[in-house]
């Protein structure tokens, strides 16, 4: 047989921390985590398509510290991403360009353009004002006036020749008759003289027209001349301003570049420094003409030059503005206006060439920016979002920077049930995602972890600027992770619960260090503060009203255990089970189901009975065997498989008639060979009949039943520990329900399973006689 019986030494956890928290160095420790580490070193040194992070876990096991911890090594290795500024689009002004530059040049670029931006609202007017200039332009006036004086002379005379004389007028040049050698336009009332006269401006017109052409391309050379003049003087001013930067930067070749754009630009808008110079005193238009020099300034809206390494950034709340940037429109008669010095980036644009980390029900809660942020990742190019100007504010005069490229590495942090309904119903999601590195939240406990444990904890309270903890206190803190993890040889690894009970620890110590009993006593008064409804029940079972027998024998009547979940605690209950067979042909009837209160596995576990009983006792005899099974006083739905063996006992209790001893409580559950399996909450459960035999009366027989593999999750209360080493509650440990019989009916499993069998003939015997 199987059957073993538990002494306090195989239960008691046997191991101690020996070094206080005062005599170890604080550092992150993340235990167990080999498959996270390998998920992170694969995704760190794939730069390929696709490559981003999931990573998975339950919240307080360190996700977001352990993904910067690791970013921030990787981004240390990696060269420091450039600079992005942006300029204006002089031909295409909707339309701004960026820039990237070296790390640091940015910054420095902006400050010596607005430089040479401020020396020439002083130099250009000064420029134009000068007595070289002056001389320059009056000369070029003066030989176009002669040029166009002398072809004049040659207009009147030729005129005259035709007997016209010219009159310059405000309207032009017009011709009046000559006769006798007079002009006058008296002559025009004859109208004989008047006759002649037109036919000579008829005769005439074709060489005036010639010589009106001369006249006006004289005009456009002295105005191509004078703009010729005022484009040399604008370069040579321009030229004179960039000389320093262009030396400065002559290594940057995309700086040159841009700055013979912008200079070229600038020359051609000379007029813009000049106007300036001449509104000064007159404040709001002068202010006015400063918005139009804005756009030969660059607005540089990723700086790096304070960056080592890689950008590692983690937004903690994505929006639209955050994520992907805005553009800060300015109201002007109602109508909103932007430009290139309007654009802030948001965070993709400063984790260029680094990492960015989100966490995923963030982004989820907006599917437009979930959207927008995968279409970034596909297309590798970061637009700058209109977000929600474009949707709410149709009277605006927006922009379209252009897109800058996308190489960021992408961190999404979240639980595994979020990465399995991604990976369903996303078609896009596992091929932008396809590392997932996932915590165990449960892991080994072993010589490394409790030597490392002290470190753990001593990391925790200098984030938290808490007291010390003292070797009992360590050793009580890792037993309550030992617990957390269901395990006598595992720990659970979401230390979240232990910066909890650190808080509150050193919220109550009064000594200098926090010691072994201060956490005892912060672990008891959080239970006190759950477990009001476990209170409650156990009242119930002390006055009666939920019923439950701990000592005598019965027939059909065992004590199964179950959990109560209560979200934030939970706790085991005893609860009757009760069986009662008779002859019929319904098989096993569970009145759970019968009722909708039974949970598919707890129905599937009803129906392996039925499959135990036929492969036990129907193989040479047909049964005719009706016998129901409830649980009593249970009024929710009962789910699990936990109590199948309890069930079993009862059943076959029922058909024998063979009393079951109710001082022993059993869980476990069962398969169609009677084989014992695991199942789950079986400290609570342990407990929970101990916290109902100790309000009845422990009298040294109660005793629980336990699947043997369940073993290693007894990781009980010191209370129960110190009740098993004094005799007063048993543990047994049992792997087939042969075991269970021979414990609880104290018959011989053989002998037992005879007079099951004797009855179950006796019942067909009676059926067929009905028949008949």
């Amino acid at each position: 047989m199987g059957i073993k019986k538990i002494f306090p030494e195989d239960i008691k956890l046997q191991f101690t921390v020996d070094t206080p928290t005062y005599r170890v160095k604080p550092q992150p420790v993340f235990f167990g985590q080999e498959r996270v580490e390998n998920a992170f070193n694969i995704a760190l040194k794939t730069e390929k398509e696709g490559y981003n992070l999931y990573v998975a876990g339950p919240e307080g096991i360190g996700k977001i510290t352990y993904t910067k911890l690791k970013l921030h090594e990787a981004a240390r290795k990696k060269k420091t991403p450039e600079d992005i500024f942006y300029h204006a689009n002089f031909e295409e002004p909707q339309k701004p360009k960026f820039v990237s530059v070296p790390a640091g040049v940015g910054r420095k670029l902006a400050k010596d353009i607005s430089r040479v931006i401020e020396n020439l609202k002083e130099t250009v007017v000064r420029q134009f004002e000068s007595k070289e200039f002056e001389d320059e332009r009056v000369r070029l006036i003066k030989k176009i006036e002669e040029e166009k004086s002398h072809i004049l002379n040659q207009l009147k005379r030729d005129a005259e020749s035709y007997g016209l004389a010219t009159v310059v007028t405000p309207a032009g040049i017009q011709f009046i008759p000559i006769v006798q050698g007079k002009a006058s336009p008296e002559f025009l009332r004859v109208p004989e003289i008047k006759a002649e006269f037109e036919k000579k401006v008829e005769m005439f017109d074709e060489r005036f027209r010639d010589y009106m052409r001369q006249i006006r391309e004289l005009d456009y050379q002295l105005f191509e001349s004078l703009r010729e003049l005022k484009e040399k003087v604008s370069r040579y001013v321009i030229d004179n301003a960039f000389y320093k930067i262009e030396e400065k930067y002559r290594y940057l070749k995309q700086v040159i570049q841009f700055l013979e754009y912008l200079k070229q630009h600038m020359s051609e808008r000379i007029d813009i420094f000049i106007r300036w110079k001449m509104l000064e005193g007159d404040f709001l238009l002068q202010k006015a003409v400063e918005r139009e020099i804005d756009i030969f300034r660059i607005n540089v809206v990723v700086d790096n030059s304070r960056q080592e390494g890689a950008p590692v950034i983690y937004e903690q709340v994505p929006t639209f503005k955050t994520l992907f940037g805005y553009i800060s429109y300015r109201a002007e008669m109602g109508i909103l206006y932007a430009d290139h010095m309007s654009i802030v980036a948001g965070s993709l644009f400063k984790a260029r060439g680094g990492y960015i980390i989100f966490k995923i029900r963030d982004i989820l809660k907006n599917p437009i920016l979930w959207e927008n942020l995968k279409r970034v990742i596909i297309h590798k190019k970061i637009y700058l979002s209109h977000y929600p100007v474009e949707e709410i504010f149709p009277f605006h005069v927006g922009i379209y920077p252009e897109p800058v490229p996308f190489n960021i590495t992408v961190v999404l942090v979240g639980d595994s049930l979020m990465y399995q309904l991604l990976s369903m119903f996303d078609p896009d999601f596992n091929r932008l995602f396809k590392v997932k590195a996932e915590f165990d939240p449960v892991v080994e406990l072993n010589e490394t972890v409790i030597k490392k444990f002290p470190v753990l904890v001593k990391h925790i309270i200098t984030q938290e600027k808490l007291k010390d903890v003292e070797t009992d206190g360590l050793s009580e803190l890792l037993r309550y992770a030992v617990e957390l993890s269901g395990s006598r040889k595992k720990i659970n690894t979401v230390f979240s619960h232990i910066t909890d009970l650190l808080r509150e620890a050193d919220a109550i110590c009064e000594e200098k260090f926090i010691t072994g009993k201060t956490v005892k006593k912060v672990i008891k008064d959080r239970r006190f503060r759950l477990n009001l409804i476990e209170e409650k029940l156990r009242r119930m079972f002390a006055e009666g009203k939920l019923i439950v027998n701990i000592e005598g024998k019965k027939v059909a009547q065992v004590n199964g255990l179950s959990v109560i979940e209560l979200g934030d605690f939970s706790f085991g209950k005893p609860s009757r089970i009760t069986a009662s067979s008779y002859i019929g042909e319904k098989g096993i009837i569970n009145i759970e189901r019968e009722v909708e209160l039974s949970g598919p596995i707890h129905s599937k576990g009803v129906m392996i009975l039925s499959g135990y009983v036929g492969h036990k006792y129907g193989k040479d005899t047909p049964l005719a065997l009706s016998c129901s099974i409830a649980f009593e006083q249970s009024y929710g739905e009962v789910e699990g498989d936990s109590a199948s063996a309890a069930e079993l006992i009862a059943v076959l209790s029922s058909i024998s008639e063979i009393p079951v001893r109710q001082e022993i409580a059993i869980t476990g559950s069962i398969d169609q060979l009677g084989n014992i399996q695991p199942v789950g909450g079986i400290k609570e459960k342990v407990e929970g009949f101990y916290s109902v035999c100790k309000i009845l009366g422990l009298n040294g027989k109660q005793r629980v039943i336990i699947p043997l593999r369940n073993f290693d999750n007894l990781v009980l209360d010191d209370e129960v520990i110190e009740a098993v080493e004094k005799g007063n509650f048993h543990i047994y440990t049992i792997d087939h329900i042969d075991d269970a019989i021979k414990l609880m009916t104290e018959t011989d499993p053989l002998d037992f399973h005879r007079q099951v069998k004797e009855k179950l003939v006796e019942y067909y015997r009676q059926a067929i006689k009905g028949k008949k």
